[in-house]
């Protein structure tokens, strides 16, 4: 059974990575747009993981193959020409940070004291990510063996997050817990909250709204993000709102679509994955370039397309050819769904 292309969820990648490109560039006073930006993609992946997972039941190999010919390629060829752009212009490189982007654990292994040395930091979403895809993997696995719940264990590791986040809010109170609250298994909320809601509303008929209703969601999920709010509230609330959000859209009017299936909205969200490899850049080192703010964006969107075009793409299709040959085929509408 094939599953159709959704443009407007494109379009949700394409709002994601343009808000994270204003937070880094060009920062509004008391909102982190580029925290707002992650949440929208990590409740989009908790989203398409479920489908994946729990509803069509797609092979594990399958899953696995389709996320490491999704992520590995691009991001290793992000860090190789990183490093070896820093040894040929005789600048320090931080090898115990290059391993922990490469072994997809910067956010439990950030750079020191805060004072990192690699562009590196960004892969500490893509290392939230990958912790989930296994916990999600997991999960399925003894739901398909034991009949465990789904919904139950999805939702339980949603309240591990939130248990951890009240953790570090009692344990370390007083000091900033940005790093704890962002870049640790307290991220994890807005995927497994996502995914707990693809399990809950399955086979339930969605409600439709006013088109007004979504942009509101979406403007009151931005507000949880007001600087003087509680770390909790930007992270827990921000993403449940948005889990809600992303969820409805499925029955939303055919206006609330077009939005989201803009071409530029769905053209950047294509390229949104390379572009967040990419504009890293020009943000860590950007203190100290001779191009203005428009222009290093400029350069870094630039340089995240031709990354898509010249690595991501060409070796997805490669490994995804390679890997359907090997498991007898994948169905067209599965590929079509895991383009996350």
């Amino acid at each position: 059974m094939s599953t159709p292309h959704f443009d407007y969820l494109d379009g949700w990648r394409g709002l994601a990575i343009a808000l994270l490109l204003i937070g880094h560039y060009f920062p509004v006073p008391g909102i982190n747009l580029g925290a707002f930006g992650v949440q929208l993609f990590f409740v989009l992946s908790g989203l398409l993981m479920a489908r994946l997972l729990f509803i069509r039941k797609v092979a594990l190999r399958t899953f696995y193959e389709r996320r490491i010919a999704r992520i590995v390629p691009a991001a290793y060829v992000f860090m190789a020409v990183t490093v070896a752009a820093l040894l040929l212009l005789g600048l320090p490189v931080n090898w115990r940070e290059t391993a922990a982007a490469a072994l997809f654990v910067t956010n439990y292994f950030p750079g020191e004291l805060g004072n990192a040395v690699m562009p590196f930091g960004h892969i500490w979403s893509l290392s939230v990510e990958e912790h989930c895809y296994i916990a999600l993997s997991l999960v399925a696995v003894l739901s398909r063996r034991t009949g465990l719940s789904a919904r139950t264990a999805v939702g339980l590791c949603a309240a591990l997050c939130v248990a951890a986040g009240c953790y570090y809010t009692f344990r370390y109170s007083g000091r900033d817990l940005t790093g704890a609250f962002l870049h640790t298994e307290v991220a994890g909320f807005g995927i497994f909250i996502s995914a707990y809601l693809v399990l809950a509303l399955h086979g339930k008929r969605l409600p439709t709204f006013h088109p007004v209703a979504y942009g509101a969601l979406l403007l009151l999920a931005l507000c949880t993000q007001w600087w003087s709010l509680p770390r909790a509230l930007h992270v827990f609330g921000g993403a449940a709102i948005l889990a809600v959000l992303v969820n409805l859209l499925a029955a939303a009017p055919r206006s609330v679509h077009a939005v989201l299936s803009l071409r530029p909205l769905r053209q950047l969200g294509l390229w949104s994955y390379s572009i967040y490899l990419w504009q890293q850049l020009y943000y860590f080192y950007g203190d100290h370039a001779p191009l203005p703010q428009l222009l290093g964006m400029t350069a870094s969107i630039a340089l995240g397309i031709a990354s898509y075009y010249a690595i991501e793409r060409p070796a997805r299709t490669y490994l995804n050819a390679r890997a359907a040959r090997s498991s007898h085929g994948v169905s067209r509408g599965e590929a079509s769904l895991t383009q996350v």
